[in-house]
């Protein structure tokens, strides 16, 4: 968190200051006294005898606790679920509506991958023919498809391994299209995916939650970086025995018992599964229970110590609040800044002190709350910050945040925190700050992409594409592959020359503009310099489809003349690509593509060549 220095000032403060000070010191013998007389003796015994209690009913205690977990694990599957087969059937309706032909098809379902999040998009006709998406993934969900065409409903597929090694999941939805035939749309979701949405938000304990299918084998599970969940082989029971129940398993490498919940989902036969190790559970218990028996015999010499100690340190802590929220709103009342405090235990945020700038919706939020008005793209840098808080003590975190100047839009703000106690010492509070940065952030992205852009044509310029397909490429994994054109104007010397340099900026502009409307959302466009353009087609290794892309560009170029003063014809433009796989650079792709684009040249022009 930042520092700030704050000067004294004297506003009529001082004598509100000695009444507070009077005040809580009267107060704080009155309850020293009566603390005293009160819990002396009494709050020895109630503590042993509340624990014993707590003791004999641990079972239920676990049930009740491990019950609750997967419910909330179910509730959060279901409703992922749930909003996947929504957004299914509503893709499903708009097909029905829509014909979707070659200049449509790609911008329809370049929308769709982005608002599902899916990793995969199949389309089936009546038939169960495949009629978008990959083949792969089609044969293996054409039984889901079939399911929901013959139900008229949605339907979820099992966890299938795909031959690329993907474990994968589908939504699906039947729909009739424009001219009255049968059709299936499926969204699939890869295990990370799946994965993904069982980690967020992360559980605040030791247990993982887990999907199980009817034979009672580990479909999903929470990532963790304790290998006793997610290595290990568990049996949760017979096919027909998964009943909500409170059991115990072992795993069957090397032994060892877990406490684990299972409760049915109500869809695929699946049921939510919560564990904790066994040992972990016990060491708790008996370590408690010998706590309190030592705690018991000792409580009577010490209690009278410790209510004084405790009295005195929250008065000095009110005393040290009350100052430091002072100076925070002198810091704050005229600044684009303003001040918050956080209560871990009611798990409230207020503002302290208030700008112009920056206004909470309403009088108080939680940190989940706040969450919600954070722009989704910044979610994940969001909650990591309030995992740094809670683990560190402290965070700084740049995010967009909606509604908190007033306005209904999203504005730039940095967020610093620092708690003001020891982690489990104290009062739970965090004191922080939210600042208007806006402007500022805006004009650092504006310069930013002046500085990754080129400038007429407004594609990638050199440095930043080489930089973007060598991120691409680091992250393949084997059997992954990609592919790298290098792609050249023919004749473009000849423009220049005929019409003049205006005319043959406009033919460069007029040629990034089909790269646009040719290739993917997620394809890497650049211009190297010149007339020479960089294509990277991410995750392709579909010849066909990679030799069908580049037959559209090549099509666009021959129909359209470039408009303007002189209309003047759309140059033509040789292509050299080759297919780029797991180790592979930048330098490595780009000569494999410039010798395809020299043997394309010499064939004559409007070619190109695709080697592996």
């Amino acid at each position: 968190m930042a520092n700030y220095k704050y000067c004294y000032t004297t506003v009529g403060k001082e004598n509100d200051l000695e009444t507070k000070k009077t005040f809580r010191g009267a107060i704080t013998l009155i309850i020293t006294v009566i603390a005293t007389l009160l819990l002396l003796v009494p709050q020895a015994l109630f503590v042993r005898q509340t624990y014993a209690k707590y003791t004999e009913n641990s079972l239920d205690y676990e049930n009740k606790h491990f019950s609750d977990l997967t419910e909330m694990g179910k509730l959060r599957i279901l409703g992922f679920i749930e909003k996947k087969t929504e957004m299914v059937y509503n893709a499903g309706l708009t097909l029905s509506l829509i014909v979707i032909n070659a200049e449509n098809e790609e911008r329809y379902f370049t929308e769709l991958y982005d608002r599902s999040h899916a990793d995969e998009i199949l389309v089936f006709a009546g038939d169960g023919s495949l009629t978008y998406g990959k083949m792969k993934y089609g044969s293996l969900f054409l039984e889901t498809a079939r399911e929901a065409f013959n139900s008229g409903e949605t339907a979820v597929s099992q966890v299938k391994q795909s031959s690329d090694g993907l474990n994968m999941m589908g939504v699906a939805s039947s729909f009739s299209a424009p001219d009255g035939t049968l059709a299936a749309i499926m969204l699939l979701f890869s295990q990370a995916s799946l994965e993904n949405m069982l980690d967020s938000p992360p559980l605040n304990d030791n247990g993982r939650l887990g999907i199980v299918d009817e034979n009672g084998s580990m479909l999903l599970c929470q990532s963790s970086e304790e290998s006793w969940f997610k290595n290990g082989l568990y049996s949760f029971g017979e096919s027909g025995d998964l009943k909500e129940k409170l059991l115990t398993v072992t795993r069957t490498t090397d032994g060892e018992k877990f406490t684990a919940y299972i409760k049915a989902m109500g869809i695929n036969n699946w049921s939510v599964v919560y564990m904790q190790p066994t040992k972990e559970i016990n060491l708790y218990m008996d370590g408690a229970l010998a706590n309190v028996n030592l705690f018991s015999a000792v409580a009577v010499l010490l209690i009278l110590g410790l209510i004084a100690f405790s009295v005195f340190n929250a008065d000095r802590a009110a005393r040290r609040m009350d100052l430091f929220k002072i100076k925070f709103r002198i810091a704050t009342k005229q600044s684009a800044r303003a001040a918050f405090e956080y209560d871990r235990r009611t798990d409230k945020l207020v503002f302290i002190s208030e700008s112009e700038h920056v206004k909470l919706p309403k009088p108080y939020v939680s940190l989940m709350e706040l969450g919600t008005y954070v722009h989704p793209a910044d979610r994940p840098t969001y909650y990591q910050s309030v995992s740094d808080l809670r683990n560190k003590g402290e965070t700084s975190v740049i995010v967009r945040i909606f509604n908190f100047c007033g306005r209904d839009v999203y504005r730039w703000y940095r967020v610093t925190g620092s708690r003001l106690t020891d982690k489990g010492e104290g009062e739970a509070l965090t004191i922080g700050t939210v600042e208007d940065i806006d402007e500022q952030e805006n004009e650092r992205l504006i310069l930013r992409e002046k500085a990754t852009t080129d400038s007429l044509t407004g594609l990638r310029n050199r440095a930043e594409t080489e930089q973007a397909v060598n991120a691409c490429l680091s992250r393949l994994e084997e059997n992954e592959h990609s592919v790298f054109a290098l792609l050249d104007l023919d004749g473009f010397k000849d423009i220049n020359d005929k019409f003049g340099h205006d005319c043959g900026d406009r033919a460069l502009i007029h040629f990034a503009g089909k790269l646009r409307s040719t290739f993917r959302f997620g394809d890497i466009l650049g211009r190297l310099g010149g007339d020479e353009f960089v294509v990277y087609m991410t995750l392709t290794s579909d010849r066909k489809s990679v030799e069908r892309r580049l037959c559209e560009l090549m099509d666009s170029l021959i129909k359209d003349n470039i408009s303007g003063d002189i209309d003047i014809p759309s140059p033509s433009c040789s292509i050299g690509c080759c297919f780029a796989g797991k180790g592979d650079t930048f330098e490595d792709v780009y000569k494999r593509a410039d010798n395809a684009l020299y043997k394309a040249k010499n064939n004559g022009k409007g070619q190109f060549i695709l080697e592996d």
